[in-house]
């Protein structure tokens, strides 16, 4: 069934103060027309400055998710993306009068309560998702990370984590359900560190507005009679009489049995919230944190832009290639006899595309080179494999059919055999940079097994 894109009835706002930051903090939730997803507003600073909240605005991910464009920041967004992702929610503006979302209890729940008293309602326009067909593989050997997205016809999440810490332990969670269980199950896990991480932290000057209200801390090392006194300040707890003996600082009641890996479950929801759109598909993740779930958000981020050019340029859907001829000349202005490209077989966004061009005795330049013995121009072979990265480049292009790209240079340009009538030509074009409207490429042909030319090439994009 056709579902519609959703936004909030009316504003909602809430105040505290910034965890890693410590500053007070005023937030304003505000309905969003259709297509404007989730975008953060400082209403401190000059113009007030908004930062969409996606993948591409990610700019540290240490101690939670941060975004920014150019000096503007905000800090520690994920969890209230996650309360925004977990009410399905698609289009909303959040206005903040400092640098950082407040952290309330350390959990998404007072978000979520915020939200659900501004109401939720549908939007004319159908919401999008982005329908995971492949498995996709994030795996870090060093760290012993394993996050994985496999198909599936609803978002679920299996999420494990082992900290190798009694007061832990193996923890499991698994969520079938974000409208049946993200409000009740999840969003109110608060967020949890172990001590001799908080300890790091407050020396280096960060997590000014943790408390052991905000979080719970696990304690994980034996503390000397003599810490006491120091750690009681440090932990605003001089009331406190003990450590503790459950594991957990002051003995502090657990919300869930397993709340720190139902935590974990809302920072993945609020960090693939920054793909831009919902996803279908079976999310498993073992010891996984910020770094591997946005990590895992680029990859998704290129399956979505490559099948957002294709259902723009590509009439007929194919399980083949991404673009046939008609497509490609949608996006690239040659014509014959110049366009030398037949299909698009494999195109990630920034990194990889993969073409093939047909080489039949009907093309126009074997009646002079040459003749009884013909042979395709060299020239031609590299020509048709920037044709390949043109369409690499022009994916990155904001209005790609009005665009151009012209190569400036050429750099170890090699031959290594002779292209002839018959012959399938099977390009391979992989990006080396792009940056500051400059990129440089390096390509190959080959005939089967073959490589018949290579080259390195430099090229901008230009308007029509």
């Amino acid at each position: 069934m056709l579902e519609n894109q959703r936004t909030i009835k009316q504003e909602a706002g809430l105040k505290g103060v910034g965890l890693h930051t410590g500053v007070t903090v005023k937030m304003q939730f505000k309905p969003a027309p259709v297509g404007t997803g989730y975008v953060f507003e400082r209403s401190d600073l000059e113009g007030s400055p908004q930062i969409k909240a996606d993948i591409d605005h990610v700019s540290d991910i240490t101690r939670g998710t941060t975004i920014s464009q150019g000096d503007v920041k905000v800090h520690t967004v994920e969890h209230v993306l996650s309360a925004l992702a977990g009410l399905g929610i698609d289009n909303c503006i959040v206005v903040l009068d400092n640098i950082e979302p407040p952290v309330i209890d350390g959990s998404s729940k007072p978000f979520v309560d915020a939200l659900l008293e501004a109401g939720i309602e549908k939007q004319d326009a159908p919401k999008e998702y982005l329908e995971i067909d492949k498995t996709l593989i994030y795996h870090n050997e060093e760290q012993g990370i394993d996050l994985v997205v496999i198909p599936s016809d609803e978002f679920r999440i299996t999420y494990m984590v082992d900290y190798r810490n009694p007061a832990l332990g193996t923890q499991y969670t698994s969520m079938y359900s974000l409208e049946e269980e993200y409000v009740t199950e999840f969003a109110p896990a608060r967020t949890f560190a172990f001590m001799s991480e908080v300890e790091q932290l407050k020396e280096a000057g960060l997590i000014k507005g943790g408390s052991i209200e905000s979080s719970v801390v696990i304690v994980d090392r034996e503390v000397d009679p003599g810490e006491f006194d120091r750690l009681k300040k440090m932990f605003k707890l001089e009331k406190l009489k003990s450590i503790g003996t459950t594991g957990i600082l002051a003995d502090k009641k657990l919300r869930f049995y397993n709340e720190p890996v139902r935590h974990k479950v809302v920072d993945l929801i609020g960090d693939f919230a920054l793909l831009g759109i919902p996803i279908k598909g079976h999310v498993m993740a073992g010891r996984a944190g910020h770094a591997a779930h946005v990590e895992m958000v680029r990859k998704m981020r290129k399956i979505y832009q490559t099948r957002k050019l294709t259902k723009k340029f590509q009439t007929k859907a194919s399980t083949q290639y991404v673009f046939d001829v008609q497509a490609i000349q949608k996006l690239l202005p040659h014509r014959y006899p110049f366009l030398l490209v037949d299909r698009i077989l494999e195109l990630q966004p920034g990194e990889l595309v993969t073409g093939i061009k047909n080489v039949t005795m009907n093309e126009p330049f074997f009646q002079g080179h040459f003749p009884g013995h013909p042979i395709m121009p060299g020239v031609l072979v590299i020509e048709a494999m920037g044709q390949c990265g043109g369409v690499l480049l022009l994916n990155e292009a904001t209005e790609p059919e009005n665009q151009l790209v012209f190569f400036t240079g050429l750099d170890k340009v090699k031959f290594r055999r002779p292209v002839v009538p018959g012959d399938m030509l099977y390009f391979r074009v992989e990006m080396i940079y792009n940056r500051r409207g400059l990129c440089k490429m390096q390509g190959q042909a080959f005939v089967g097994e073959e490589l018949a030319a290579q080259a390195e090439m430099q090229a901008v994009i230009r308007e029509r």
